[in-house]
């Protein structure tokens, strides 16, 4: 075969190979703004109205309409006045027990004790030793709990009530202070009724309800404390009473409760 005839088979080959490569590259030029601008991307993703965070008044909703919220938020506004009658004990140890004011510090001292033992030493212990491990046990743990809290507030209001002797004083004070889980405890349950992104409203309605009962508190432990009371005499002690009732009647509503998520 002649030389030439060998050349030319090469030649025509790349000469018709390419006129094709523009075309394929163009070709992918043209396809490829389809798939990759971020104009189309953009214009697939429109704006939702799901995205808006829902009206603070449909979440408060929300909440009350969960029936273990309710239990919760029963207690979050009932305890705090029934607690309040803690401020009058003060008062009640100077004018029935003749106690000088510096002294009613020992009365403080001992709450602050009881208080310390449950928080820092109780609740840790319990925690470690039950270990809960799952919603339900969190759960039942946490109802225990603030059974046996209420229980404890309710007789050491009862004691405090019936106090005749100093050292009766110091021990219902000591008894109250143990009662200190009651908040951690509801605290505890009341999250574990609501997803996660309502914690913030839970715990600002909760707030709310804590402050509200105290502004509430206030008065009718007063109007309560005076009653009884004449000139040289102390009070009747009934705001303990109706602070031992109250805790009771809380105890009975968590014994009785069906919780549910």
């Amino acid at each position: 075969m002649p030389e030439s005839s060998k050349l030319d088979l090469p030649d025509n080959t790349i000469h018709a190979s390419i006129p094709n490569r523009p075309t394929e590259q163009s070709n992918d030029d043209e396809r490829r703004p389809l798939l990759s601008t971020p104009t189309s991307f953009v214009t697939t993703v429109s704006p939702s109205k799901h995205l808006k965070p829902s009206p603070w008044y449909t979440e408060i909703h929300h909440l009350l309409l969960t029936p273990g919220l309710r239990f919760t938020f029963t207690i979050f506004f009932s305890a705090p006045i029934a607690l309040i009658a803690k401020a009058f004990v003060y008062q009640h140890a100077s004018e029935s027990f003749n106690w000088e004011m510096s002294t009613t510090t020992w009365l403080r001292v001992s709450q602050a004790v009881g208080a310390s033992l449950v928080t820092l030493f109780a609740l840790p212990i319990l925690n470690t030793l039950y270990h809960p491990s799952t919603l339900s046990q969190a759960q039942t743990f946490d109802l225990i709990i603030l059974r046996c809290s209420l229980l404890i507030a309710s007789i050491g209001f009862a004691i405090l009530w019936q106090a005749n002797a100093n050292w009766m004083l110091v021990f219902a004070l000591f008894v109250c202070g143990l009662s200190e889980a009651i908040q951690p405890a509801t605290q505890g349950l009341a999250t574990r009724f609501v997803p996660r992104e309502l914690n913030a409203r839970l715990f600002t309605t909760v707030a709310v309800l804590e402050t509200v009962g105290k502004l509430a508190g206030g008065p009718l432990q007063s109007k309560l404390f005076s009653m009884g009371r004449r000139e040289g005499q102390g009070s009747a002690g009934v705001n303990f009473l109706a602070s031992s009732g109250l805790f009771a009647c809380l105890f009975l509503m968590a014994v009785v409760v069906k919780l549910g998520r």
